[in-house]
C-alpha cells in the first residue's frame, strides 16, 4: 500500500510539474518583454533553445500523473471488494463520489470566482449559468479538472467492471486496450489531417468513460491478482525497465515527428496528441509496471513524496490556482528577470504548487476548522 501511496505522490508532483511547464512557454513566448526590454511579443526566439525542449520533454514524460491517479483508484477499489462478494457495495460507491464530488464543487466555485475577479483588471465579465453547469458536469472549471468527472464515470461503472477484472481479467483487459486503440487510432487520422465524425472523436478524446479506461481496469486487474502480477513483474522487471527506457526514447522522438508533420504550432505541435498515441501508451504503462517491480528501490524525497501522496486530491483541486493565476502574476510583478530563466521559475511554481496547498490543508485539519476538512479536500 505505501508504494501506491507514493505513486500517488509521484502523480501530483507529475502534475504540478506538467502544468507549471505550460506557464513556462508563456514566459518564454509572450511575457518576453518583462525581462527583454523593448522586444515585440509574442516573440519566438525561443523556440528550439535548451529551455525549449526540456520544458516539452517535462510536458510529455508526466503525462503518466492522470493515468496513475487512475491505476491507484482502480487497484483500490478491488482491495475494496476483495473477499466473497462478486461486486462493489452501491453505499461504498456513493461514499467514495460525494467525498470527490463536494470538494470538487467547492472548489469549481473558487475558480468561477477567480475567473471573475481576474477579469475585472479589465471588464468584468460572466457567463450564463448554463455555462457554469456545463463546466461543472464536464470539468471545465479549470484545464485541469475533467479529471474529476471521469473517475466519477469509472465508479459508477465498477459494478460491472468488477466481476470483469476479478473472474475474467483477459476480457477486462482487452475492453480496455481496444478502448485505447480507439482512441489512438482517432488520434493519428487527426494528425494525418483525415476528417473523424465529431461524435466518436467526442467519446474518445474527452472526459467520457471510454478515455483512459485502461488504466483504471489495470488497477483493478492488479488490486484483484496483485500476488501474481508481483510474481510476473519479478521475473520481467529489466525488461520492463528496458521496454520504459525504449518508450522514452520514441515518445519524444515521435513529438518531433508530430510537430513537424503538423506544421508548427510551437510548443502545441510537440505536444500535439496528449497521451493517445502509442508511444505514449507503452511509456506509461512501463512507468506504472516498472515502479511497482522494483519496489525495493527508494525514490528521492520519498517521505515528502509520501505525505503528498496521501493528501494529492487536495493538492490537486487547489494547484491551478497558484500556477494558473497567483504565481506567475506575483512572478511577472515582482521578479520580471525570473521569467527569464526557466530553472528557476519553473521551481518557483511547482514548489508554491504543492506546499502552499499542502500547508492549507495541514492547518485546517489541525484548526478549529477541521470539521470541515473533508467537505474542502475529501
Amino acid at each position: 500500500m505505501r508504494r501506491l501511496f507514493l505513486l500517488n505522490g509521484m502523480a501530483i508532483v507529475a502534475v504540478a510539474l506538467n502544468h507549471a511547464a505550460h506557464q513556462g512557454f508563456v514566459a518564454m513566448f509572450w511575457w518576453t518583454d518583462r525581462y527583454i526590454p523593448g522586444i515585440a511579443v509574442p516573440d519566438y526566439s525561443q523556440y528550439g533553445s535548451l529551455s525549449y525542449y526540456a520544458l516539452i520533454a517535462v510536458i510529455k514524460l508526466t503525462f503518466f500523473a492522470i493515468p496513475a491517479f487512475l491505476f491507484v483508484s482502480g487497484f483500490f477499489i478491488a482491495y475494496t471488494s476483495r473477499g466473497k462478494q462478486s461486486t462493489l457495495n452501491w453505499k461504498v460507491i456513493r461514499t467514495r463520489i460525494t467525498n470527490l464530488l463536494i470538494p470538487y464543487l467547492i472548489w469549481s466555485l473558487v475558480f468561477f470566482a477567480a475567473d471573475f475577479v481576474f477579469s475585472c483588471l479589465n471588464a468584468c465579465q460572466t457567463e450564463r449559468p448554463a455555462a457554469y453547469l456545463w463546466k461543472l458536469l464536464v470539468g471545465g472549471a479549470t484545464n485541469a479538472y475533467w479529471y474529476v468527472p471521469l473517475i466519477i464515470q469509472f465508479y459508477l461503472l465498477s459494478p460491472w467492471l468488477i466481476p470483469l477484472a476479478k473472474k475474467h481479467w483477459k476480457t477486462a483487459l482487452l475492453i480496455g486496450a481496444l478502448t485505447q486503440l480507439s482512441a489512438i487510432t482517432i488520434t493519428y487520422l487527426g494528425i494525418m489531417g483525415v476528417q473523424v465524425p465529431k461524435l466518436i472523436a467526442v467519446i474518445f478524446t474527452t472526459a467520457l468513460f471510454p478515455r483512459d479506461l485502461i488504466y483504471f481496469i489495470i488497477g483493478m486487474t492488479a488490486g484483484f491478482h496483485f500476488s501474481a502480477l508481483k510474481r510476473w513483474l519479478a521475473r520481467v522487471k529489466w525488461g520492463m525497465l528496458a521496454l520504459l527506457i525504449v518508450s522514452i526514447v520514441l515518445t519524444l522522438i515521435e513529438a518531433e515527428l508530430i510537430f513537424r508533420k503538423g506544421g508548427g504550432n510551437y510548443y502545441l505541435g510537440h505536444i500535439r496528441g496528449g497521451y493517445f498515441t502509442l508511444p505514449m501508451t507503452v511509456y506509461v504503462i512501463a512507468f506504472i509496471l516498472t515502479f511497482l517491480a522494483f519496489e525495493q528501490v527508494t525514490i528521492p524525497l520519498s517521505k515528502t513524496v509520501l505525505k503528498l501522496g496521501r493528501r494529492s486530491y487536495g493538492i490537486f483541486l487547489m494547484h491551478m490556482l497558484l500556477i494558473g493565476f497567483v504565481m506567475p502574476k506575483v512572478v511577472y510583478h515582482l521578479l520580471p528577470w525570473a521569467l527569464g530563466w526557466e530553472i528557476l521559475y519553473q521551481p518557483i511554481l511547482v514548489i508554491s504548487a504543492l506546499g502552499l496547498p499542502y500547508l492549507f490543508m495541514s492547518f485546517i485539519a489541525q484548526s478549529r476548522f477541521k470539521g470541515m476538512y473533508r467537505y474542502l479536500f475529501g
